[in-house]
């Protein structure tokens, strides 16, 4: 698996601790506020960066089916 930005390693963190917390993955608005972003799309180019580098992955078009496959550790 390729290596990690600092800022994805930061989006990886946040979701696994959102699941930790919750037992179920966050929602993108959700990660927007835990990130401070503004923009959807933003997250949404963290998570597809996270996927293709083999570290989550969600079912299309269902909502809330994200996972972590591999930590950044």
């Amino acid at each position: 698996m390729r290596k990690l930005s600092k800022r994805q390693e930061e989006v990886l963190e946040a979701i696994s601790q959102y699941i930790e917390k919750y037992n179920y993955p966050p929602a993108y608005r959700e990660l927007c506020d835990i990130l401070d972003v503004k923009s959807t799309s933003t997250v949404s180019g963290f998570l597809h960066s996270l996927k293709k580098k083999g570290y989550i992955s969600w079912e299309e078009g269902l909502p809330r089916t994200l996972r972590i496959i591999k930590t950044a550790s």
